[in-house]
């Protein structure tokens, strides 16, 4: 009895020996495909990685060549516009250098035609610095010897200052003299530099208008009136420029300073 139990425990113990030899084995087995399987799957994704990679340098390659593409057509682009620009400039100078050429020449035709505003001209650059050194001459004079006159009996009769109210009217109208001076020439400054920097076209089209009609109209408008046809111009363009700043406020004020640039071509 006893052997054959020792026998039957023999044979289980091989058995189970055997069974635990065949489970390492099915395990050994199951572990090397394993090991396979991660080896293969982190080869797939290193061959999928490189492969997007070299699909991205593929792409920046192709994004870069294509925006090198479209900064040469642009900078090509900017250099037949600068082109074009310059050539349009050249033609417009061209147009406007004969457009001044041939208003000098009409101008010029005018003045030959009706004389008097270039008579009035040599006028106005003469008349004032002979009054003004005439005029000189007579405050020089007065500072000398200070005097006020008198009428007696219809006849005029010079009177001298006393030694101190001479003295006092020497310095006071000289000083008033050097501020009436400097006020005029800083008022004609402040309004030549005003107009300049107001000047549109719709100031050249009312200063050629001006002209035109001073030098067409002026022996007509001497028989109507004894003034200097430059003085005349002048004060039109005094007017005009008046007018410029009273509209100037008004559009502003009425917010539409936009139409007003627009009517005068700014």
């Amino acid at each position: 009895m006893r052997n054959n139990a020792g026998l039957k425990s023999r044979k289980e113990q091989e058995k189970l020996e055997k069974d635990l030899a065949d489970t390492q084995a099915l395990l050994s087995d199951t572990q090397k495909k394993v090991d396979m399987s991660n080896v293969s799957a982190v080869e797939e994704a290193l061959a999928a990685q490189e492969a997007a990679e070299l699909k991205a340098q593929k792409d920046i390659s192709d994004y870069k060549k294509l925006a090198d593409g479209k900064i040469t057509e642009a900078i090509q682009a900017k250099i037949e516009a600068n082109k074009n620009a310059k050539y349009r400039v050249d033609i417009l100078r061209k147009r406007e250098r004969i457009a001044w050429e041939s208003l000098a020449a009409t101008l010029f035709c005018c003045l030959m035609a009706y004389p008097a505003f270039l008579k009035d001209i040599g006028d106005a650059l003469t008349v004032p610095f002979v009054w003004a050194w005439n005029s000189l001459i007579e405050f020089v004079k007065w500072l000398e010897r200070p005097c006020y006159s008198k009428y007696i009996n219809g006849v005029e009769k010079l009177y001298a200052y006393s030694f101190g109210m001479a003295w006092f009217l020497r310095i006071a109208s000289t000083i008033f003299t050097a501020a009436l001076i400097a006020g005029i020439c800083y008022g004609i400054w402040i309004t030549v530099r005003y107009y300049r920097d107001r000047w549109c076209s719709l100031s050249l089209r009312v200063l050629l208008v001006s002209i035109g009609t001073v030098i067409l109209f002026g022996e007509s408008i001497h028989k109507i009136m004894n003034i200097n046809l430059v003085v005349l111009l002048i004060l039109l363009q005094g007017i005009y420029l008046g007018v410029i700043i009273y509209l100037d406020i008004y559009f502003e004020n009425q917010g539409k300073s936009r139409y007003w640039d627009k009517m005068q071509k700014k």
